[in-house]
């Protein structure tokens, strides 16, 4: 028999480059079907889109980012409204100087701050849910060191500026200022977990144990002139956190659950906490 002879069991260009696809698509199909699900979580059913701008503490905006990123804040059954959302780490004093349709601060403590130009950020801000995640805050004492035993109002603490730092105006309002209450200097630092974390100082460890005196509470909050799709935006975003990808995201940031009981947040219990920080022996 005449005619151009292919050895048996080699394929041809096109077969070969039909097995390369194939062998690609091996590699990469659950990626992109990853892709492709939360794409699709956003626009499943969309009447309307709008924006979402997003603030929150620096750790929890990180864990939102990978959230959002996953298909977090997909409209839920029997709404039409899709976000796109946007993440912002902003500190808890710093929120005024942003345009933020919806805020995720450490603890709603930071609502109550008197706001030193003058704005009513309890009147700004209304509590769509009280907690969204937690956090330990407490005394970082030395890696190793034993937290049994530990008197947490009756240590040495080294504190923060209460306006600026959210575990040192917790630890005011639970404990008062005294001669155990310094700023900076000597004493065991009052921090919360994500901040020892976020050090990244194997010298100190994070609150446990007796050591730990309270937790943040991470509420969401949203602007009280919201739009009504970005409210529903806002709370397709709060519904999305019964997931379970979202209790996974939480402990691949060091984060914990959502808390039933948050820290005592009105403003008079806020000044009170100011006040005697101001007013301490030496200040």
């Amino acid at each position: 028999m005449t005619g151009v002879h292919r050895r048996r069991g080699r394929l041809s260009k096109e077969g070969r480059r039909l097995l390369g696809g194939l062998a690609l698509l091996a590699v990469f199909a659950p990626v992109t079907a990853y892709t492709l699900n939360a794409a699709i979580a956003h626009v499943q059913s969309c009447g309307t889109e709008v924006d979402l701008h997003v603030a929150a503490a620096p750790e929890m905006a990180a864990a939102l980012e990978d959230f959002v990123a996953a298909g977090g804040g997909a409209p839920s059954r029997g709404s039409d409204v899709c976000a796109r959302i946007t993440v912002e780490a902003v500190t808890g004093n710093a929120v005024g100087g942003t345009d933020a349709d919806v805020w995720i601060p450490e603890t709603a403590l930071w609502r109550h701050l008197p706001d030193p130009e003058g704005a009513d950020l309890t009147g700004q801000w209304e509590v769509l849910q009280e907690s969204t995640a937690s956090a330990a805050v407490g005394l970082a004492l030395p890696a190793g060191e034993s937290t049994d035993g530990v008197l947490a109002d009756e240590a040495d603490v080294a504190l923060q500026d209460p306006r600026e730092h959210a575990a040192s105006l917790m630890w005011i309002i639970l404990f008062g200022v005294d001669e155990h209450t310094r700023e900076g200097g000597d004493g065991a630092a009052v921090m919360s977990a994500p901040e020892v974390m976020a050090l990244g100082d194997l010298e100190l460890q994070p609150p446990a144990g007796a050591a730990q005196v309270g937790q943040y509470e991470y509420p969401m909050l949203a602007r009280t002139d919201l739009g009504e799709d970005e409210r529903e935006a806002a709370q397709n975003l709060l519904r999305s956190y019964k997931s379970e990808s979202y209790g996974q995201v939480l402990v691949e940031h060091a984060l914990g659950p959502a808390v039933s009981q948050s820290a005592p947040s009105t403003t008079e219990v806020v000044a009170a906490a100011l006040r005697s920080w101001d007013e301490r022996e030496g200040a």
